[in-house]
């Protein structure tokens, strides 16, 4: 009995201070946009974006090339919205929050991943804007009652590339001044090896590459859904499992980091 109630408590605990966390999050989102300046400014901007990627098609004459490329470019907003997380989470170190986050009881991990989580939110919206847009004005394939299945599969998506992103949040919180190289090379390993842009690699170190990131699994699913093809779930537990293997790189690698600043004293930023 004991026992029971110590892990109610805990999880309890647990899902206060992830609450606390979402509702820092909201509040650091409402601090970057309002209404007015997310749909006239932000959305805008990557939907133009989108179309601008989508004109490589357009120079290869190929009507199907520039559809493919427009909705993989669509898609990718949410995941590459959720990399987003590893300047935030340095932004806490420069802000002199995450001092006060370790001297308390709370669980930093638990805290760090939920504060963060706006990135998800603006990708998850943004990319389903432009899945809804973009096939008005270019030929994309997208079967329309496949669409919230495909987005859906867009925020398992997006999560997974959310804790690739804590992992190398993990890594700039040693090292700050990493955080935007980090952050660039896996942009560009998305759009060169997940199939967003171009094909997905089907051999060699590339391939092995495409199979661990985020993306490549579950983008694929995507384009079959959206084609009106039946849902499979091999795709999709392919997704979850790169989601875990990340979650648990972000666990290992954020708490390493946090312990080690902790023990050499080595937060301030000068």
């Amino acid at each position: 009995m004991p026992e029971r109630r110590s892990t109610t408590v805990a999880l309890s605990t647990a899902l206060r201070q992830f609450g606390h966390g979402l509702l820092s999050s909201h509040q650091d989102y409402r601090a970057m946009f309002t209404w007015r300046s997310w749909a006239g400014g932000w959305l805008v901007r990557l939907l133009c974006q989108v179309l601008f990627f989508a004109t490589l098609g357009t120079l290869l004459g190929s009507a199907q090339a520039t559809g493919e490329i427009a909705f993989g470019n669509a898609a990718a907003l949410g995941p590459l919205a959720a990399l987003g997380v590893v300047s935030s989470t340095v932004g806490e170190r420069r802000s002199g929050t995450l001092e006060f986050l370790l001297v308390t009881r709370a669980n930093p991990f638990l805290v760090l991943a939920s504060r963060g989580l706006h990135w998800v939110l603006d990708g998850m919206l943004t990319s389903s804007v432009a899945l809804a847009v973009v096939p008005l004005l270019l030929p994309v394939p997208l079967h329309l009652p496949a669409l919230p299945a495909v987005v859906a599969v867009n925020l398992l998506v997006s999560l997974s590339s959310y804790c690739l992103a804590l992992t190398l949040a993990g890594i700039s919180l040693r090292h700050p001044e990493s955080r935007m190289y980090l952050t660039a090379g896996t942009t560009i390993g998305y759009l060169l090896l997940c199939g967003i842009t171009t094909p997905v690699p089907q051999d060699g170190l590339p391939a092995r590459l495409a199979a661990v990131l985020p993306i490549t699994h579950g983008l694929a699913l995507m384009r079959r859904l959206a084609e009106g093809a039946p849902f499979s779930f091999g795709p999709l537990l392919a997704e979850a499992g790169v989601a875990l293997l990340w979650g648990v790189a972000a666990h290992l690698t954020l708490g390493l980091a946090l312990r080690r600043a902790v023990r050499t004293g080595s937060l301030v930023l000068h």
